[in-house]
């Protein structure tokens, strides 16, 4: 199926310098945000943006890395406790990281993979015990790499596809084993991609959806079979795009929202239906949007928060329903930014972290936020709907 990329302006990746910030803990309460599914949390002992947040086996949230969103990376990390509401130290990374990516391993370890450390963009990887502190150096990956993606497979292996090199975008993929803790190269992409998605699909295998190329954003979608170990390239998105989402719905289907090409930022919606491998447009957002999150709650639909666009920062939270392809605004975060992370909580809410204010679409600088949001689905518990003065 012949794939048609759309050219863009050339992407470039900032190379940075990396350093360590102190920790000041602030206070434990929360506070009514203003909107009855929004609250705000005790924020972070740090502001952080590109940084990675990963659900615990215990319930908890350990945020890793990032930094200031433009010269220094972060070595420090947090967990965050839903039962009391709060922070703590957790072990720090081996190295400095931003723009890395990070995921959860099946005997509760957590991979940390790539970004940006003290001398550029990285080749190592490292796991993490969070209740012991021991770190574990992985080795093997075929290309210092930021902005790729990992996903878990359903054979417990962990798939690294595409992202930046200092100088270009790669087509390079490798697949890690947890238990021998060693990296094998993957086949290649059938074109070099970063800022795109790859989302397991309910048979197992991976698409892999738009992105950055040399100087494309990437229209093309290709499927990963972990059985074969082979790609197959399947329909084209409608709009190339990168910094989108896209989210597995309970269907099957996967949702693709928002993103951008350079400088035009979209509020499309895309849905893929595996058993085509085609294409369908969905209800517009209410505003253009790219840098966001996509995070799935327990009653199929989608919590769509921040991001950024022509006017800067975005602070809307609105969730999108696949079901009626209808989408509801539901409040607005504690300060507007993007490059944040989402995670949903046992309880069923989502934890929003950290972040970035007052960049541009394009630019890489910005102000990195500590604030933190919580949404609940329900409402607010009411022991959280109160206004409360907290020392920021």
């Amino acid at each position: 199926m012949k794939s048609t990329d759309t050219v863009i302006g050339g992407i470039f990746l900032a190379i940075v310098t990396a350093g360590v910030a102190g920790f000041t803990w602030l206070g434990t309460e929360l506070f009514d945000g203003g909107a009855t599914n929004i609250a705000s949390a005790t924020p972070l002992a740090i502001p952080r943006a590109d940084h990675t947040a990963v659900l615990l086996e215990d319930g908890r949230v350990l945020v890793q890395g990032g930094g200031d969103g433009e010269t220094i990376s972060y070595i420090t990390a947090e967990i965050y406790d839903p039962a009391t509401r709060t922070w703590s130290r957790a072990p720090n990374l081996g190295t400095a990281r931003r723009d890395h990516r990070a995921i959860a391993l099946p005997d509760g370890r957590v991979l940390a993979t790539g970004g940006v450390d003290h001398y550029g963009v990285t080749v190592t990887a490292e796991t993490v015990n969070p209740i012991t502190g021991e770190i574990g150096i992985s080795s093997g990956m075929r290309s210092p790499r930021a902005l790729h993606s990992l996903t878990p497979l359903a054979d417990g292996r962990v798939f690294v596809s595409g992202g930046m090199s200092a100088v270009a975008p790669l087509r390079f993929t490798d697949l890690y084993d947890p238990e021998t803790g060693r990296f094998k190269p993957g086949p290649d992409l059938n074109g070099a991609r970063a800022w795109h998605t790859a989302t397991r699909l309910s048979d197992a295998r991976v698409l892999i959806a738009g992105g950055s190329g040399f100087g494309l954003a990437r229209q093309s979608a290709e499927v990963f079979d972990p059985e074969t170990e082979t790609f197959e390239v399947t329909g084209d998105l409608e709009i190339g795009r990168f910094l989108h989402t896209a989210t597995l719905v309970p269907d099957g289907r996967v949702i693709v929202i928002g993103g951008q090409e350079t400088i035009e930022v979209y509020d499309s919606v895309e849905t893929y239906d595996p058993e085509t491998g085609s294409w369908s447009a969905g209800a517009s957002m209410p505003m253009p949007r790219a840098q966001h999150t996509a995070t799935l709650l327990r009653d199929g639909r989608i919590l769509v928060a921040g991001g950024f666009n022509a006017l800067g920062d975005i602070g809307d939270v609105s969730i999108y329903d696949p079901a009626k392809d209808r989408w509801t605004s539901v409040g607005t975060l504690d300060h507007p930014r993007g490059r944040h992370t989402a995670t949903l909580l046992d309880d069923g809410s989502v934890l929003i972290v950290g972040g970035i204010d007052e960049s541009g679409v394009v630019e890489l600088a910005g102000v990195p936020r500590t604030e933190v949001d919580l949404f609940f689905p329900g409402g607010v518990p009411d022991d959280l709907r109160r206004a409360v003065a907290v020392a920021r």
